[in-house]
């Protein structure tokens, strides 16, 4: 079926090249502008909830947000554009890589990255929280590992489109419920959003520390409502019966993140990273999705691997595996010692053609 907005031209500026995909209330498509000839990425409301005002109005709240969290961790936003049937549109930054989600398919994550990756989202929570801004929907879908083209990785923290703004009046009808069931805080599950805080994000980042290490969904029921029973009443399994090796302050955090008792839980993001940084080893430069790409040799060729990892952008070599060089071994002591004959018996040879030419 032929897409009426590919190779069409918004606001006169960004050319609509494919469709990325879509969620429940928005598509994302990439597009180019027609002048920097540079990628970004369109966001905007889907046709059945274009003409609702409340998602409307939530949907520019998202964009007046973004806006305003100028952060290396935080997606960026670049423009607002409508379509020609006047649907609203963000046009955010186009980022290659991989959501947390998709790197946790390959299994559990080592706790030097597990400290770096978790570190640059409650980074990026913790300006949120200081403009008044609890996210709401933190979980693993929402955490992007970002590579740039020099093959360096970043967290970008996406989607605030159920973010609960202080002091700002409460959206109501389908809203009723916001957040995503397996990393809803106790006072999300219980539908009391007037209780929710920097601390529900807080809960939702120790769910996802715990999966991060586990490779296992802290709360997951058969169906939604078993699942909110199991935020409201249970625990997960001990994370150290899973994992074993995990650090004695590491296992105290979580427990503390997803404590039902509001006077153990930790409260701020602020000291959320705090604990965390003294829980884990050193975050260090451990690459969040797979190693770095070796430095090829001056002429040999690089051969690609096929390789996972779902982007917000075409895949490109950083995205779709690492690559692997050819590198040249280094000589043997065998082969030093020839060389260095070889290189004696060169340089006799040539004062001796010196010395006959005298």
């Amino acid at each position: 079926m032929h897409d009426p907005l590919l190779d069409t031209v918004v606001a006169g500026k960004y050319r609509v090249l494919r469709k990325i995909g879509e969620g429940g209330m928005a598509f994302i498509y990439e597009v180019q502008h027609v002048k920097l000839l540079r990628s970004f990425a369109l966001k905007g409301l889907l046709p059945e909830w274009a003409q609702n005002p409340e998602a409307a109005q939530r949907f520019e709240r998202e964009a007046e947000l973004l806006g305003s969290l100028r952060h290396p961790n935080v997606i960026d936003i670049n423009d607002w554009v409508y379509l020609n049937d006047g649907t609203p549109c963000m046009v955010l930054e186009f980022l290659h890589g991989a959501t947390l989600q998709t790197r946790l398919q390959r299994g559990p994550l080592p706790f030097e990255a597990i400290a770096r990756l978790a570190d640059h989202t409650c980074s990026a929570l913790a300006l949120a929280h200081r403009n008044g801004i609890t996210h709401r929907d933190v979980k693993p879908e929402n955490i992007f590992i970002s590579i740039d083209d020099s093959g360096d990785d970043r967290v970008k923290l996406l989607d605030f489109g159920v973010s609960k703004l202080r002091g700002v009046g409460r959206l109501s009808g389908v809203y009723r419920m916001l957040g995503t069931p397996s990393y809803m805080s106790p006072e999300q599950a219980a539908g009391n959003n007037d209780a929710v805080g920097p601390s529900s994000d807080c809960w939702a980042m120790g769910a996802i520390l715990y999966e991060m290490a586990t490779r296992q969904v802290a709360f997951k029921g058969i169906d939604i409502q078993q699942t909110l029973m199991l935020i409201l009443e249970g625990r997960p399994p001990p994370i150290a019966s899973v994992r074993p090796d995990t650090p004695p302050d590491f296992v105290d955090l979580i427990d503390r993140c997803l404590s039902h008792d509001p006077e153990r839980r930790i409260q701020t993001i602020e000291d959320l990273r705090f604990r965390l940084r003294n829980a884990l080893p050193a975050p260090g430069r451990t690459p969040l999705l797979q190693p770095k790409r070796p430095t090829p040799p001056v002429g040999l060729p690089v051969v690609p691997q096929p390789g996972g990892g779902s982007s917000l952008g075409p895949r490109s070599p950083s995205a779709i595996g690492a690559p692997v060089a050819m590198v040249v071994a280094p000589p043997t002591d065998k082969r030093r010692w020839v060389i260095l004959v070889v290189a004696i018996v060169l340089a006799t040879l040539g004062n001796l053609a010196i010395a006959l030419a005298i």
